[in-house]
């Protein structure tokens, strides 16, 4: 009872600060929205929009992935995710996948780690906070590795952490009650480094990084990123 009147007062001060907050000092690139600063925890007062999330769009400009994409494969997009996909970027067809098909934007359920989708298919592929929920992550790579035509990108980021982790921490016999206060989410089954990309070289793709804390502060404050992110492209 006590989440839900929190989140509601929560929601009803976005409402408020979505005017109150309106500006030129920051843009969300989900949604066009622009004001003198974010919400708490560096929110989106009009879409709710986090750090991450906001990540994408940029990712998308910083690597130049937005032009002639052709098919895309989108991995267990949140809504926001396949709002802004679907109203911003230029493709010839447009899939969202899930595990799960409780969400009425997916339109193909089916697991990451053994999927039914013809060798070649995609050019593009997002995949957004998501291969730290699965234990065999290996096989995810290898999978969308097939799926991928030749040349095309995978757009990808995990959490690092503990900040700044250098070595991906593995602990496959670790009880799941356990993986909150070992990995920092009581979902997340391994602590992602900074050398994570090093299993998608494995398996053959190029890498290419965006290391958040590397730009600009003038371009993380204005777009309301975190400098604990990082954003690899990946090319097959």
């Amino acid at each position: 009872m006590i989440g839900y009147i929190k989140a509601g007062k929560t929601r009803l001060i976005d409402k408020f600060n979505k005017y109150y907050l309106r500006g030129s000092s920051v843009i969300c690139e989900m949604c066009k929205w622009e004001g003198s600063k974010f919400s708490s925890n560096n929110r989106c007062p009009n879409c709710r929009s986090l750090a991450r999330t906001r990540l994408i769009p940029f990712s998308i400009r910083y690597f130049k992935t937005n032009s002639n994409i052709g098919s895309i494969l989108h991995v267990a997009p949140n809504l926001s995710e396949y709002n802004f996909v679907k109203n911003n970027l230029k493709f010839t067809n447009y899939d969202r996948l899930n595990i799960s098909g409780q969400a009425k934007h997916i339109n193909i359920v089916q697991d990451l780690t053994n999927m039914n989708i013809a060798t070649g298919t995609y050019d593009q592929i997002i995949a957004w906070h998501v291969l730290e929920h699965i234990q065999d992550d290996q096989k995810a790579i290898k999978e969308m590795f097939r799926i991928i035509k030749k040349g095309g990108k995978l757009l990808l980021s995990v959490p690092i952490y503990p900040k700044n982790n250098p070595i991906t921490i593995e602990t496959p016999e670790l009880p799941k009650e356990k993986y909150e206060e070992v990995h920092g989410h009581f979902d997340h089954c391994r602590s992602c480094g900074l050398d994570y990309f090093k299993r998608f070289e494995k398996e053959g793709f190029e890498t290419k990084s965006l290391n958040v804390s590397e730009l600009e502060y003038s371009q993380i404050k204005k777009h309301g990123l975190s400098e604990s992110h990082t954003v690899w492209s990946f090319t097959k």
